[in-house]
């Protein structure tokens, strides 16, 4: 089969198999009539009077209960669609994964993908554009008027990802270990040298019980954010960059110091430490962690709070750092569909997930900020409250307005962390086997020449 000039066989063999599928889908639908518009809200279309299949993939085993809430809501609607919810791992061959599926003809419609990762699909020719159905149909709803949406959902002049969630990392704090320690709780205008200062109170390395001060989340990706509070980036430009630019003082300062010596200092607990089942903010161990919206169902849930396992918790934004912008990381993840999907009932099934009612499903099942400003404001921010004691949901809010892009390129934001990035770089700073500014030259070398070797390839 083709599609869009490119032979299945084609596009295995210029993106590279990342390994086998660890599943089969059934074979794609055949295309069937239109399905009728919605409006601005996603509300479903009248149901279709051919028997119409879809498939569904969520970006992990996490995310498939609402991926699975969402397709029964719709089949309630629209009793002549069949829509399975399936998931692949939250991994890093995620991507891989589909590009194999893809190839064999087992893909599925519509895929979870994150910002950075549906661009080299986009590039090749397998997902349909959105830009004519959004104008078609005036649904405008799932993508909020942001540039960083815009950054991650558009490539060469059309539309591919249709957001299912704004997504944003802030300052996590158990209260407990604060409430202890009679340090009162970190605020939103606090600086990086207090959150040194309080990570290092408590910290507790004697005793029967240790505690950490701040959990590392060890990975280039979760550590993006530190070296951008510098004011440095690791590339000239962080959509399609053509040079590698980690080897910056600034950067070697903050990414030893991250990636490194919070470990060797016993502020972090050590991967190992974590593989073992001790350290993690989720029990209360480390006072302080990194995250996103995504991690509240591990702090606090009616099924933790009977159990007496609940962590009471909330959040600041990330501490300032010399970049007086204070940028956070800010990304959208959504779906995209595949251009082997029947287009209309697809596409109707995708704006059914991203209108104001599959939003609040989603939302409702995962935690995750939906893709819309007023209905985090009014569905979101109460849901949390309630539901996570939350108190602080601005800063999400706050923190999204300053987002800012990881890397957008032709290139999976995984190959470079999985081709250079982790086994130069970050792999022997945890391991404290070497400093950054050992490693960082090499890791410019790497990435240096992933680039040129992608540009190249382009002609």
């Amino acid at each position: 089969m083709t599609t869009n000039g490119i032979s299945r066989r084609d596009f295995l063999r210029m993106v590279g198999a990342g390994g086998a599928a660890t599943f089969a889908l059934a074979a794609c639908a055949a295309p069937v009539a239109p399905a009728a518009q919605t409006g601005a809200g996603g509300a479903a279309a009248a149901p279709a009077q051919t028997p119409v299949k879809l498939s569904v993939m969520a970006f992990g085993q996490a995310d498939q209960p609402a991926f699975q809430a969402l397709a029964e809501a719709y089949m309630a609607k629209n009793p002549n669609t069949t829509v399975e919810a399936v998931f692949l791992p939250n991994d890093e061959s995620y991507y891989a994964t589909l590009q194999t599926q893809y190839a064999g003809g087992s893909n599925p419609d519509i895929a979870s993908m994150q910002g950075w990762g549906f661009q080299l699909f986009a590039e090749n020719g397998v997902l349909t554009g959105f830009n004519e159905l959004r104008k078609r149909d005036s649904f405008d709803y799932a993508w909020a008027p942001v540039q960083v949406v815009k950054d991650y959902t558009e490539r060469n002049g059309d539309t591919y990802l249709t957001p299912m969630q704004l997504a944003t990392m802030v300052m996590f704090y158990a209260k407990k270990p604060f409430d202890e320690a009679g340090i009162p709780y970190p605020t939103d205008d606090w600086t990086f040298e207090e959150f040194l200062d309080t990570a290092q109170k408590l910290t507790k390395k004697d005793g029967d019980v240790k505690q950490w001060g701040y959990q590392t989340n060890g990975n280039w990706f979760r550590d993006i954010h530190w070296i951008r509070g510098t004011g440095a980036q690791e590339f000239d430009q962080l959509i399609d960059p053509k040079k590698s630019q980690f080897n910056q003082k600034e950067i070697q300062d903050i990414v030893q110091l991250v990636a490194s010596d919070l470990y060797k200092q016993g502020i972090s607990p050590s991967p190992a430490d974590l593989d073992a089942g001790a350290g993690g903010i989720e029990a209360g161990q480390s006072a302080m962690k990194y995250e996103g919206p995504w991690w509240f169902p591990r702090m606090v849930t009616p099924e933790l709070t009977e159990q007496g396992k609940a962590v009471d918790f909330d959040v600041v934004l990330m501490p300032k750092q010399a970049d007086e912008a204070r940028p956070h990381r800010g990304w959208a993840e959504g779906v995209v569909m595949f251009s082997t999907a029947p287009t209309d009932p697809a596409w109707d099934l995708i704006k059914f997930m991203s209108g104001e009612e599959g939003q609040k499903i989603f939302s409702e099942k995962t935690g995750r900020l939906p893709n819309n400003f007023d209905l985090v404001e009014s569905f979101w921010a109460p849901m949390v409250q309630k539901n996570h004691g939350l108190t602080n949901t601005k800063a999400f809010v706050e923190a999204f307005s300053k987002g800012e892009v990881d890397v957008i390129s032709g290139l999976p934001r995984s190959q470079y962390w999985n081709e250079v990035v982790k086994p130069v770089g970050w792999d022997p700073l945890i391991a404290g086997s070497a400093t950054a500014a050992d490693v960082l030259p090499k890791v410019d070398e790497g990435v240096q020449k992933l680039l040129d070797d992608y540009y190249a390839s382009k002609g």
